[in-house]
């Protein structure tokens, strides 16, 4: 029989984890100690007495001075475990001890190797579908996410801030907007530029959907203020906290009314540049809660959308062109990004005149507001660009002449003047149609031989 197998099973676990602990420099509690003497009763029994020597050196059993002096800490490690195996020594032989160190099998059930802790990160994880049920929140439902990046453009004059401020204060009003459920909640207007038009447009909007009543849940900075800047982030913030604190609503809804004011002196087109802009917007969006809105102008060609680096449009949640209509006091919305559900139709918005007050001349001064009516867009014929005093009689009479003649069906006056009639009622049809169709005639768009009328451009 080995000595192995001699000794192994005459320790008890608890000595002979006591032995090991010991030996190698790890402190042993009294308890510990106590449970290898319960388990070697007899006096006799060199076990027994190496247990209470043990029991001697536990923790707390001695002191620091002493235990320095016997080499059982504070010195190297090779002396530290030959003083500490001395002390085993006086009880068991040197073999014995080294049946005990090199127990694999006991010293694995006894001192398992601690699992291997994963660190867990601090992304966001989910698995597979999971939250595909999730409600999805808006500021307006259906066009303004709630906590996301999005943007309004188009070119000088197009009435993109007339909407951004008619946003604004529809969701500090808590009022829907063209019928979409918006969440009530206060908002932080940046007027980067426009200066006193700003004021007028939201007294517009009050005396149009508020009996003019002022608006208390909408706040503007009077500046331009510069997400690139971490000064000027935590300067929001204070505000969106200072405005949570004054209106006891939430800050729904953040405007920077323009991009490029709001930019500073750095270049748009410069996508290094353009990620600070995109990080500290994501800074006040996550630090807020709220939607951040930038109204930015479109590019010289408006065809290839907004103005400067792809960066920027590529972090937006929700993008919208907005662009005149004709000459009309109209405005035409179309849904150009919508990344999270269906892009909302293309629809056009009429603008209201409101009068305001009359200043120190007696002048009257005035804004628009814009109307949250959606209607179908009035497309523009190319034949009838350029063409000045054409109502929309005109354009109609027009569209009829071109759809009779491309699907080569009879077009006549009479057959006209019934088509008419149908869409605009017999009283005005009777009382003009003949000076519609002198007017297409003068500008050169039909030709008229004998009852029959032609385009004089039918492609």
């Amino acid at each position: 029989m080995t000595e192995q197998a001699h000794i192994t099973p005459t320790i008890s676990d608890a000595l002979f984890s006591c032995v090991y602990r010991w030996v190698h420099g790890d402190p042993i509690s009294e308890s510990e100690t106590l449970a290898a003497i319960q388990r070697h009763a007899k006096e006799d029994d060199p076990y027994c007495q190496l247990a209470k020597r043990l029991k001697s050196v536990a923790v707390n059993n001695t002191n620091y001075d002493w235990m320095c002096e016997q080499g059982y800490i504070q010195t190297d490690n090779d002396k530290q475990r030959e003083s500490r195996s001395s002390l085993i020594l006086e009880y068991i032989n040197a073999q014995e001890l080294k049946t005990i160190l090199t127990d694999t099998d006991r010293l694995f059930r006894l001192f398992p190797p601690e699992p291997k802790k994963v660190q867990k990160s601090s992304l966001p994880l989910s698995v597979g579908s999971l939250g595909y049920d999730a409600r999805q929140d808006y500021v307006i439902k259906g066009y303004l996410p709630a906590l996301s990046l999005c943007s309004i453009y188009g070119p000088s004059g197009s009435y993109k801030s007339f909407l951004a401020v008619s946003w604004a204060c529809h969701i500090a009003s808590g009022k829907t907007w063209a019928g979409k459920r918006v969440t009530d909640g206060a908002v932080l207007y940046v007027v980067g530029e426009g200066g006193i038009g700003v004021p007028r447009r939201i007294k517009a909007w009050e005396k149009v959907y508020n009996q003019d009543k002022p608006l208390t849940s909408l706040y503007l900075v009077n500046r331009p203020v510069f997400p690139v800047r971490h000064q000027e982030v935590n300067e929001v913030l204070l505000a969106v906290n200072y405005i949570k604190e004054m209106t006891g609503k939430n800050v729904e809804l953040i405007v920077f009314d323009t991009l490029a004011r709001c930019f500073g002196g750095s270049d748009e087109n410069d996508a290094r540049d353009m990620g600070a802009f995109i990080e500290g917007c994501d800074t006040i969006k996550r630090e807020s809660g709220a939607t951040v809105l930038v109204v930015h102008h479109s590019g010289k060609d408006e065809a290839k959308g907004a103005r400067g680096s792809s960066a920027f449009r590529a972090a937006l949640d929700a993008e919208f062109n907005v662009k005149r209509e004709d000459e009309n006091k109209a405005l035409i919305l179309s849904c150009t990004k919508m990344k999270d559900s269906e892009e909302p139709q293309r629809h056009a918005y009429d603008l209201r005149t409101v009068e305001l007050f009359h200043d120190e001349d007696d002048e009257l001064i005035t804004s628009l507001t814009v109307m949250d009516k959606p209607r179908e867009v009035k497309e523009t014929d190319p034949a009838l660009v350029g063409i000045t005093r054409l109502t929309d009689n005109h354009t109609t009479l027009w569209q009829s002449i071109r759809s009779r003649t491309s699907k080569n069906e009879p077009c006549t006056r009479a057959i006209l003047r019934d088509d008419l009639k149908a869409l605009l009622g017999d009283d005005a049809v009777r009382k003009s149609f003949g000076r519609w169709l002198d007017k297409l005639k003068t500008e050169g768009l039909v030709r008229i031989e004998g009852d029959n009328v032609y385009p004089v451009n039918p492609e």
